[in-house]
């Protein structure tokens, strides 16, 4: 509906996570985030309800991967963290609503707000999002390997500014 790959939830890039976050309601992969309702993977963030990977974190309730946030309800990761409702990956971060992307303005404005939103400058293992990602991520500035999204892919992503 709303995200990058919305195809796995009803407003976000993968919501098959959550309701509103990246993997929830609110983020990258939940209802109207990348890979959830609002969020990366979460209610409203991006695993979690409101943090890290809670509520209001990048993988919470309102972030990357949750309600709001990317994994959680309102934050990156947790209830009020990176991975939770209004973190990185959440309803209104860089993998949340994912402004329809598919589009260079989008998918810049998403990797602006997100990486530097949230995770370290350097990753070098697995991890969500960060700067640079030399591994099996999310996202990030950089990929260099199978990744969901970035500023650049090398390998079998799902999008980015730049495939190669």
């Amino acid at each position: 509906g709303d995200a990058h790959h919305a195809h796995h939830v009803a407003d976000a890039h993968h919501a098959h996570h959550a309701a509103n976050a990246h993997h929830a309601a609110n983020a990258h992969h939940a209802a109207n985030a990348h890979h959830a309702a609002n969020a990366h993977h979460a209610a409203n963030a991006h695993h979690a309800a409101n943090a890290h990977h809670a509520a209001n974190a990048h993988h919470a309730a309102n972030a990357h991967h949750a309600a709001n946030a990317h994994h959680a309800a309102n934050a990156h990761h947790a209830a009020n963290a990176h991975h939770a409702a209004n973190a990185h990956h959440a309803a209104d971060a860089n993998h949340g609503f994912h402004f329809n992307l598919h589009d260079n303005n989008s998918h810049t404005l998403h990797h602006a707000k997100a990486n530097a939103c949230f995770d370290d400058s350097h990753h070098d293992d697995a991890h969500h999002d960060g700067a640079h990602h030399d591994d099996a991520h999310h996202d990030g500035a950089h990929h260099d390997d199978a990744h969901h999204d970035g500023a650049h892919h090398d390998g079998a992503h799902h999008d980015g500014a730049h495939h190669n």
